[in-house]
């Protein structure tokens, strides 16, 4: 009797051990989002409003920065020959003038930031929702970035970014282009 309940036990064991390690199956994919967003038509968009936006700021940069030069370029050439009252007071209109370029471009640093991060903020959120849709079709428990990827299959079997693109509507790419960092 006792060899039988014993017998019943470990049966039992097993089967429960078998069910929970089955319940337990992770799939696991990832993403590349600096492959995803590019193709996205919205973010193309956005970045040539981005670079417009960049470039006005520039240009406005290159005035003032041509009107201190035509300034300095007169104080430096009519310096020794201009009373000290003169002098000074265009010492002061150069210094105020290098100062409010110096405002302007970071004001125009942190506005191009800003403009980008509202631009690109609903974009972003629109890939992570289709990530999420994704995983859940696919059966997947996590979804990694592909930057935290210590080793990738050859075979990029758990890669699902262009399951993403597709979800967003946008064919892919042929050709997954590496992302070479600026510098480099």
């Amino acid at each position: 009797m006792r060899k039988n309940t014993f017998l019943l036990a470990m049966v039992a064991l097993f089967t429960f051990v078998f069910a929970a390690n089955a319940q337990t199956t992770q799939k696991i994919g990832y993403v590349d989002a600096a492959y995803i967003v590019p193709q996205l038509p919205e973010a193309k968009a956005a970045n040539a409003d981005l670079a417009a936006y960049s470039k006005k700021l520039q240009e406005d940069l290159a005035a003032k920065q041509a009107e201190f030069k035509t300034k300095y370029d007169k104080y430096t050439k009519d310096a020794a020959t201009m009373p000290d009252i003169s002098r000074q007071s265009m010492e002061k209109d150069l210094s105020n003038l290098q100062q409010g370029l110096q405002e302007f471009q970071q004001s125009a640093e942190e506005a191009v930031q800003k403009k980008q991060m509202a631009m690109m903020n609903p974009i972003l959120k629109k890939v992570e929702d289709a990530i999420k849709a994704v995983a859940k079709e696919g059966g997947y428990t996590y979804i990694l970035k592909k930057e935290a990827l210590l080793y990738e299959p050859e075979d990029k079997s758990g890669d699902i970014s262009d399951m993403v693109i597709k979800k967003l509507g946008v064919t892919p790419s042929a050709v997954k282009t590496p992302v070479v960092p600026k510098g480099k």
